[in-house]
């Protein structure tokens, strides 16, 4: 659709007003004179007597022509340069609230995207220290169970070896007092060696 400017549309608008009045005039005119026709010779209204007729309509057409031509020279241009000037500045602010729509629209993308990718690194900062420490503690705890297997490996060693050792001073005891009761008993010389044989042998019985 062609927009017209404003100046030409009111130039078209004042035409079209001095085209729809020529018409009534006549008709006026017509009008009069049937009214001073009909009302005879006697006195009645200036403006009805016949005879002022031709210079009435003559002002009337100087009237009109002079106030169509202040119209179109005068103030239908300064009409039309505000109007125009008016619509300008609408269209200027309008076409600004459209830029300042997109400035403001492009703003919250961005925002959104900060605030996004904000959230992303958080979560991704927070997944790694969690693995670290995670990864920490399962060190620690292979470290303590490794230190705690190595503590009861050397306490089972040295309780292996205090037993043995006590098993050996009771077999040298044993061995003792076997020699002495078999002496005492039966009057018979027994060696260490024979009696710790033989105290070795019970103990092993025992231990089945």
């Amino acid at each position: 659709m062609i927009r017209l400017p404003v100046a030409h549309r009111l130039e078209k608008w004042a035409a079209a007003m001095a085209v729809a009045l020529a018409p009534l005039l006549g008709a006026t005119a017509a009008f009069a004179a049937e009214t001073a026709e009909g009302a005879g010779a006697g006195p009645g209204m200036p403006q009805l007597d016949s005879s002022t007729f031709a210079s009435q309509i003559f002002w009337l057409i100087v009237a009109f022509a002079t106030l169509y031509y202040l119209l179109k020279t005068k103030a239908l241009p300064r009409v039309s340069e505000i109007l125009e000037t008016r619509q300008d500045r609408i269209a200027a602010d309008l076409d600004r609230a459209a830029r300042l729509r997109a400035d403001a629209e492009d703003a919250l993308q961005r925002h959104e995207t900060v605030v996004a990718e904000a959230q992303h690194n958080a979560q991704q900062r927070i997944k790694e220290a969690h693995d670290r420490l995670a990864a920490d503690i399962a060190g620690r705890q292979a470290e303590l169970e490794a230190e705690l297997n190595g503590k009861l490996h050397e306490a089972d060693r040295r309780i292996g070896a205090a037993k043995s050792a006590a098993l050996g001073e009771v077999a040298g005891v044993a061995a003792e007092v076997v020699q002495a009761a078999v002496k005492r008993l039966g009057d018979i010389e027994v060696s260490e060696a024979e009696a710790r044989a033989a105290v070795d042998r019970l103990l092993a019985e025992g231990a089945r």
